[in-house]
């Protein structure tokens, strides 16, 4: 399954915080959630949509806040993910 050219992008700004050295494994753990997010909706390209709800549920628990803050900071309306957030 790829990545659409707009999901690739936003996947990269949304790895940007993470630092650098710990970078390659989150994105890992994080591509791996987004592939079963995908998958699960039976897409047979990874989009924007999927990349947002799987950043969001790879995401610790107790980064829920700061995250919830980066993507209102790139303009990502969060209402469609609200039940992601516990």
């Amino acid at each position: 399954m790829e990545y659409t050219t707009k999901s690739k992008e936003l996947l990269e700004e949304l790895l940007s915080p993470i630092p650098f050295f710990v970078r390659p494994m989150a994105k890992k753990m994080i591509d791996k959630k987004i592939r079963e997010v995908a998958s699960e909706k039976g897409h047979s390209q990874i989009e924007e949509d999927d990349v947002i709800r799987g950043y969001i549920i790879a995401g610790e628990k107790k980064d829920q806040a700061r995250i919830k803050e980066f993507l209102e900071k790139k303009g990502i309306d969060l209402s469609a993910y609200q039940e992601l957030f516990k």
